[in-house]
């Protein structure tokens, strides 16, 4: 192929695949959950309109679309994380997940959900403060790939 000069294989042993792929796994699963609950947060919009306003919301494709993918990105989910941890430690998989995770879905329901509208500059700053303060933490889980 053209391209094959250009592509150099990838030690097993290196430090790019040692910390890279824990970091795949982690960050594949924490992407399926945060479009998981920005699907789950329109569905559970969609259930309420048509169980307490009577007024039926899965009548379109559109609503239908929003509950595959809702289970579809629930069931991939599972499957990454699992994945992951399938093949690496725990310890690091685990709160690698769960701290992206966290940060992208308050980040996507801010957005989606409108909810940074009241977010002053103090508020801005301790927000992006506390995310540092929660990197910090991973980093310092992340050092027991360096004993293995």
């Amino acid at each position: 192929m053209p391209l094959d000069r250009f592509i150099r294989p990838i030690n097993p042993t290196s430090r790019h695949v040692k910390y890279g792929l824990p970091l795949a796994y982690a960050s594949l699963g924490l992407f399926m959950a945060t479009l998981t609950a920005l699907f789950t947060k329109s569905l559970v919009n969609l259930l309420s309109v048509s169980l307490f306003d009577h007024d039926n919301q899965f009548t379109n494709a559109l609503s239908w679309a929003i509950l595959l993918v809702a289970v579809f990105t629930a069931a991939s989910q599972v499957y990454w994380i699992n994945q992951g941890l399938l093949r690496y430690d725990a310890l690091l998989q685990v709160p690698v997940f769960y701290i992206i995770w966290t940060v992208f879905d308050i980040i996507g329901g801010g957005i989606y959900f409108d909810e940074f509208r009241a977010f002053t500059t103090v508020k801005y700053v301790l927000f992006v403060l506390g995310v540092v303060i929660v990197f910090s933490g991973v980093g310092l889980l992340a050092n027991r790939l360096k004993d293995h």
